[in-house]
């Protein structure tokens, strides 16, 4: 662990903390958000949009807010549009398209999106959609799927994650949001059982063996996307690795070649051992090889990361090496970094793997505040005992009377403001601390 504690500590925590999915055919301080018009012009190509957001009519765009704080993308050369660590564009952004899906021909869209969700290669209309996902889990598979379709290695894949908080509001949306909302107008085609409604009605099908469903937490921007400070991209083979087979064997077994190609059956196998309640003991080496693949990624981007590789197993969420370790080295970064304020968890029972990243963060959440306050009644008890000492060695009357416990309220007009200070601040502090609580309970 002292290699891992050297490079955390070359990490520079005082930054604010930042962190989709792939598009291929399918076998089976509370930063606020930048200003809700239109994108900005593209530095790097001149009239291109920087972001192209959803603009849903009625109550679908109260739903837009309620976005994942961190969503991944897995992309390759054969990825369809062009993507990079800067920008990624959709088949449309490529042919020069950016026009809102809201403000186009429903029939239109409804047929787009069915073709983009189902991965089809052939575009009747052209193709605006980007997707992305809020599961590490599923984005891992996905790479794997990648590197054996495409015969490639995986080092030619790269995975990215962005900090969704970094961009306006209404440029990611659920991707069941959309379905339902243009599922009415896919009835004016002949589809069969490849339609939007029964895309839908798949998001909540139980596999016939396991327990979970073919739910993805996958979400959706449009036209382009410039991630350019507001992500980080790595490399896949410095993710999934010895590191990561050491605590997931099972992405070992995924990547053998004798093993048939899949994703969405693979990936709801992996879901199983949060089913049936089965939670894997916390070894040093699987904290310490998690923080190993956590180190690849930009200082802003390590916690949140950390979080994320250790969710991919049930742990217990308050597991004592998980919140120890890390109030260790982040302390007073942490709520910044983490706080419920901003990092927003969007996940039920059948997306596991993110319901229990929340669970986690929000355990190192927990033991922050319990530490907090302890350390700050301890540093006021201390202050107390101070100004106790100043006073009864003082020749004020009031030093004279105080020998113990007693209100110090009436005394402190006559104690030097040097030694009031660091106590009224712990007071404000603690005051900050208890109130932080309050709302992160709610």
């Amino acid at each position: 662990m002292n290699g891992i504690t050297a490079g955390v500590n070359k990490m520079k925590m005082g930054q604010k903390i930042h962190i989709g999915f792939g598009d291929d055919d399918i076998l089976d301080e509370v930063p606020s958000r930048p200003s809700d018009n239109l994108a900005t012009e593209s530095h790097d190509t001149p009239h291109c949009p920087d972001e192209v957001p959803f603009r849903p009519p009625g109550n679908l765009a109260a739903k837009l807010p309620d976005t994942p704080r961190y969503l991944f993308r897995v992309f390759s050369d054969a990825s369809e549009g062009e993507n990079s660590s800067k920008c990624m564009k959709s088949v449309d952004a490529v042919n020069k398209t950016f026009e809102d899906i809201f403000a186009r021909d429903p029939l239109t869209v409804a047929l787009t999106l069915n073709e983009h969700l189902r991965w089809q290669k052939k575009k009747s209309y052209g193709d605006p959609f980007i997707s992305w996902t809020t599961s590490l889990l599923n984005a891992i598979q996905y790479a794997i799927y990648k590197r054996k379709k495409e015969s490639t290695k995986l080092s030619a894949i790269s995975l990215c994650i962005v900090d969704t908080t970094l961009f306006p509001n209404g440029v990611f949306m659920e991707d069941l949001d959309l379905i339902e909302k243009f599922i009415d107008k896919g009835h004016a085609y002949n589809w069969g059982n490849r339609g939007l409604d029964n895309l839908g009605q798949l998001r909540n099908k139980q596999h016939q063996t396991y327990s979970g469903v073919y739910y993805f937490g996958e979400y959706l921007s449009q036209g382009q996307t410039n991630i350019e400070g507001r992500s980080c991209t790595v490399t896949c083979d410095k993710i999934i690795n010895s590191k990561l087979f050491a605590f997931m064997p099972q992405f070992e077994d995924e990547l053998k070649d004798e093993t048939p190609l899949r994703w969405a059956n693979a990936v709801i196998e992996l879901r199983q051992p949060f089913y049936i309640k089965k939670q894997k003991e916390m070894k040093d080496s699987d904290f310490s090889n998690a923080t190993t693949i956590a180190l690849e990624f930009d200082t802003a981007w390590f916690l949140p990361m950390l979080a994320n590789l250790l969710a991919l197993n049930p742990r217990t969420a308050r597991d004592p090496r998980i919140i120890g370790w890390t109030w260790e080295h982040f302390r007073e970064e942490l709520m910044h970094h983490l706080s419920p304020k901003v990092t927003n968890v969007v996940a039920n029972d059948n997306i596991p793997e993110v319901l229990h990243f929340g669970k986690i963060i929000h355990g190192i959440r927990e033991y922050y505040y319990t530490r907090s306050v302890a350390r700050l009644m301890s540093s006021m008890e201390e202050t107390t005992d101070i100004i106790r000492h100043f006073i009864r060695e003082s020749g004020t009357p009031g030093g004279r009377k105080m020998f113990g416990p007693g209100d110090l309220a009436w005394y402190l007009p006559t104690v030097d403001h040097d030694y009031v200070q660091p106590l009224m601040q712990s007071l404000e502090t603690l005051r900050g601390t208890i109130q932080e609580l309050q709302e992160d309970t709610t």
